[in-house]
């Protein structure tokens, strides 16, 4: 059965709920959230005081928590996207970490890219999604590299999966910091998977 279409006022309420956390995002990338007011949201989205309020009940805490999670549903859906569109199992790989560099870029993402001890508090173990998400692709993946001969038979596949991951978040932060870097941080990352799923590489 086909999907209704969103009315106006539900597109606009969608759009402006989206303002308000993109406001939030960017300022929580240039600053540390206790310094962040409501009043600093509204005025960075545009809108009252009331109007966060309205789409927030709960507030500030609700609007990090938010932004966190719109952030880690952009990072795994791009993720799944670019990795679905490789071949190889380095490529795949090389898909997952480009889709969260490509947000820890962005003025919107940075925060997500280095998030502090501050952040982390306020998000009270609502946190690793994304990473989990990965984890599991990767996993997936190096189990058909097993497979194929790529990796040998009995190897540490869930362990492997944390490293590469692991690599991927610090990646993340160096490029939220130093976004040039970027480049050179997705080469390190495919030299050291070639690395790795070359003829003996993981023996």
């Amino acid at each position: 059965m086909p999907t209704k279409p969103l009315g106006l006022r539900e597109r606009n309420r969608i759009r402006t709920r989206d303002e308000i956390l993109v406001a939030m995002s960017v300022l929580l990338g240039e600053r540390a959230y206790e310094t962040i007011t409501i009043d600093d949201v509204a005025q960075r989205a545009g809108v009252s005081r009331g109007t966060i309020y309205t789409y927030f009940p709960d507030g500030r805490d609700q609007l990090v928590r938010d932004a966190y999670q719109r952030t880690a549903d952009i990072v795994s859906a791009d993720g799944a996207i670019q990795r679905d569109q490789q071949g190889s199992t380095t490529d795949r790989i090389i898909g997952l970490a480009t889709a969260l560099v490509g947000v820890a870029v962005t003025p919107e993402g940075r925060f997500y890219g280095r998030m502090g001890p501050d952040i982390l508090g306020a998000l009270a173990g609502r946190t690793g999604s994304a990473s989990r998400l990965f984890r599991s692709m990767l996993a997936e993946d190096l189990r058909q590299a097993a497979a194929s001969g790529e990796l040998p038979a009995d190897a540490p596949i869930d362990e492997l999966a944390v490293l590469i991951s692991g690599a991927m978040r610090e990646i993340g932060v160096a490029a939220a910091e130093e976004p040039e870097r970027a480049p050179q941080l997705l080469r390190a990352l495919r030299i050291s998977c070639d690395a790795l799923l070359a003829p003996g590489g993981a023996r």
